[in-house]
């Protein structure tokens, strides 16, 4: 049986004890430290440097993401939070495993066994009954892991989605890329529609942040935000771009220019 050492974090000292009985149970789980700030994470987590944490949300002076930022060891990351399905959306995104308060006993067993598998097949593996199938909305914000740290991104924000091997690479307004542990079809089965709008399959676009576009040969450049962003698109998804906007001429009077010409929203 795998061993894995593991850290608790929570503000309120009854909500630690009572993750320490819970996990008691599990004698693969070796519990090494608690916290129940954010610099008190901070500091045992890179005193113990352990394989996993338990991590509240909502913390004394800054939240769990705080806790996370910066750490150059490997750590799996179980979120603990008293939010509720709505915003439960974000950590699904990115595959993080996480639970509700009050904790249930099947799904905390659930997650010491995917801390103890194999690393490679943790993420990913995260099935939430219901909540899972629920479609976002514009308001919706999204968990993002990236160079150490995590933070909440919002939804409007992006601009592309693209396919990138088995993964997803979201553009952002400032022409940041993030990169998430989601394959296309996940995207599509959840995202508005309008605004966000497939043109292949290995591509996704927020058409309410085009700014403009322009045929160039049997393609055509869509640019985002003011140019911020730019994309170059192929023949198939072109057409399809050119369908939806002539759709768009017509429900808007002529507010969009198609054809030769860059368009404006």
């Amino acid at each position: 049986m795998k061993q894995i050492r593991v850290v608790i974090v929570d503000d309120e000292p009854l909500a630690r004890e009572n993750m320490h009985d819970l996990l008691a149970v599990h004698p693969e789980v070796i519990v090494v430290g608690e916290a129940g700030t954010v610099d008190e994470a901070r500091q045992i987590l890179n005193q113990e440097r352990p394989d996993a944490v338990f991590l509240d949300i909502q913390m004394p002076g800054g939240t769990g993401f705080d806790v996370l930022s910066g750490f150059d060891f490997p750590l799996q990351v179980v979120f603990v939070t008293a939010y509720d399905a709505f915003a439960i959306r974000a950590f699904q995104v990115n595959a993080i495993d996480y639970l509700l308060k009050p904790i249930d006993r099947r799904l905390l067993a659930g997650a010491v066994r995917r801390l103890t598998a194999d690393p490679s097949s943790f993420f990913g593996a995260r099935v939430d009954e219901g909540a899972e199938s629920s479609p976002f909305s514009l308001g919706d914000q999204i968990l993002v892991h990236q160079n150490a740290k995590y933070f909440l991104m919002s939804l409007q924000s992006i601009c592309v989605i693209r396919a990138y091997r088995n993964y997803t690479e979201a553009i952002d307004e400032q022409n940041q890329v993030h990169l998430f542990r989601r394959k296309l079809k996940d995207w599509c089965t959840r995202l508005p529609n309008p605004p966000f709008l497939q043109l292949d399959r290995s591509l996704i676009i927020h058409t309410g942040k085009v700014s403009g576009w322009q045929w160039q040969g049997c393609g055509m450049q869509v640019a985002f935000q003011d140019h911020n962003v730019t994309l170059r698109l192929g023949r198939i998804a072109s057409e399809r771009f050119r369908k939806y906007m002539e759709g768009r001429v017509l429900e808007t009077k002529g507010h969009y220019r198609c054809g030769g010409h860059p368009g404006t929203s």
